[in-house]
């Protein structure tokens, strides 16, 4: 009987990972946010981002953690996640045979669909989920006063 290892994540992956995103930001010239350089043992959370009639959702799963251990921030155009998940593993631990569960460091960042406004961005974290409300800015028209020029 032959045995199966299955490793989180391999070595490739972080390096196809950055590539592409350094090949996005080279073709559509969009900077990406500070902070979000892969490195050694950071994860990166699943991430929803979806769009209703008054504002943008972000749904980040996160199971095992607690609120207080879930770090977000709004930056102008990019939405940054992070945090830390403990680890999950009994101590005496022989031998592992799948891993599949990301545990430690972890950091996501979203680029913001459109602009959002400044207040009512509320987060909730409920059941492994965290949920993120980000009301849209709506364009307020601006009265340009029409003058004569001097004679």
């Amino acid at each position: 009987m032959n045995r199966v290892i299955l490793l989180r994540r391999p070595a490739s992956q972080h390096a196809m990972q950055r590539e592409l995103e350094d090949l996005f930001r080279r073709q559509w010239g969009r900077p990406q946010p500070a902070g979000v350089r892969h490195e050694d043992g950071l994860w990166q959370p699943q991430v929803d981002v979806y769009e209703v009639d008054d504002a943008f959702l972000v749904l980040v799963e996160l199971a095992g953690m607690r609120d207080r251990e879930i770090e977000v921030t709004l930056t102008d155009d990019a939405l940054l996640i992070s945090g830390r998940r403990p680890e999950l593993h009994r101590e005496g631990t022989l031998r592992f045979h799948q891993l599949g569960i990301n545990e430690g460091p972890f950091q996501a960042a979203i680029l913001l669909p459109g602009p959002v406004a400044d207040d009512g961005i509320a987060a909730h974290y409920d059941d492994g989920l965290l949920t993120v409300t980000l009301p849209k800015r709506r364009p307020q028209p601006l009265r340009i006063e029409v003058t004569s020029r001097p004679a």
